[in-house]
């Protein structure tokens, strides 16, 4: 399963404070608590990948969804990826491909749970810049692996706004130096999404593959 991304901004700061250490962790736990009750996510996106191998980039926009911060549906022109918390289905609209499997632990993936509840407990946070934006208060997180956690990236960017604490920007780097940067645009946290809308039934002729056998 693709890296799930999330929010974006760029600007920071070497130098923080302790103030700053405790300002960044009472950052993190609004946006938990502020997550936590949020059952329904829709929105659109604009993903951005870099590779740093071959120099390329490629550009993605689409729909995402997301319930209970387990399930979520991500489309876009070129692929669906869904996930009922149990199982993924990943389908390419250009082969016209289905890979079905079980969502795993240790697969990488950043799911919309993970990002706030689990990767904050193995990662050090820094507040690196507080800028303005369309008169908001937008703060910039960057979370840095701990010592012996294992994680699949160098670092995670995240652009949170003030007030509501919704994240509007993921930027991650993996361990290769490819980076993702994830946009948050119409983001609708009112309209309750049908549970049927994360279970995936491929179209007519689709060439299926059950990884889960």
């Amino acid at each position: 399963m693709r890296r799930f991304c999330s929010y974006f901004g760029l600007l920071f700061i070497l130098n923080i404070s302790l103030v700053s250490g405790q300002n960044v962790n009472k950052i993190i736990k609004n946006v938990q608590k502020t997550y936590d009750r949020m059952d329904n996510l829709s929105a659109t996106f604009r993903q951005l990948e870099s590779f740093k191998l071959t120099g390329t980039k490629s550009e993605t926009e689409g729909r995402i969804f997301v319930k209970n911060g387990t399930k979520y549906r991500f489309e876009s022109e070129d692929q669906v990826i869904v996930t009922d918390g149990d199982t993924v289905w990943t389908y390419n609209n250009i082969s016209k491909q289905l890979l079905i499997d079980r969502v795993r632990k240790n697969s990488g993936a950043l799911l919309p749970r993970d990002l706030l509840f689990k990767y904050p407990k193995k990662y050090y946070a820094t507040l690196l810049n507080t800028e303005k934006t369309d008169g908001k208060t937008i703060y910039l997180i960057r979370l840095d692996p701990q010592e012996g956690s294992h994680s699949y990236f160098q670092n995670i960017k995240l652009w949170v706004e003030k007030g509501n604490w919704h994240i509007r920007k993921i930027e991650t780097t993996d361990l290769n130096g490819n980076s993702t940067t994830f946009q948050i645009r119409n983001m609708d946290t009112q309209t309750k999404l049908a549970d049927d809308l994360f279970i995936y039934k491929p179209p007519a002729g689709a060439e299926v593959v059950d990884m889960r056998k």
